[in-house]
């Protein structure tokens, strides 16, 4: 992550934060943040604002993958606040992942699960382009 500030890259476990419009940005210190809030508009362009991702994870309810479905979703939503996260029940050992319609992992494809991180990263990395 990037502080909208300084520039600086940030750890988005970092304390400095801040939600705005729908959209949390992460900060290097208490002096950025400050920054921010007293002129948002400065550092926040409108394409930021518009910049939403919507996840669509597929899973089989007979296969019981609700629960690894579940995590997932917790997982996204824990480092994107700005994701919408559906969950769709499927059948025939389906667990697959859209992110804007396009599929991303597909259990079938991949013959396994797919790994938290990896799905956070490729969220991530489609964010940045859309920015």
């Amino acid at each position: 992550m990037q502080d909208p500030v300084c520039k600086m890259e940030v750890d988005n476990t970092t304390k400095y934060r801040i939600n705005y419009k729908g959209i949390t940005y992460y900060f290097c210190s208490q002096k950025c943040l400050d920054e921010f809030k007293s002129n948002p508009l400065k550092y926040v362009s409108p394409v930021d604002l518009n910049k939403k991702i919507d996840i669509k994870i597929v899973y089989c309810r007979p296969c019981k993958f609700m629960d690894r479905a579940l995590n997932l979703a917790r997982d996204i939503l824990s480092y994107f606040e700005e994701a919408n996260v559906e969950l769709v029940q499927g059948d025939k050992g389906i667990f697959d992942v859209y992110v804007n319609d396009e599929l991303v992992f597909s259990r079938y494809i991949e013959k396994r699960f797919p790994e938290s991180e990896e799905i956070l990263k490729t969220l991530s990395n489609k964010l940045q382009l859309a920015s």
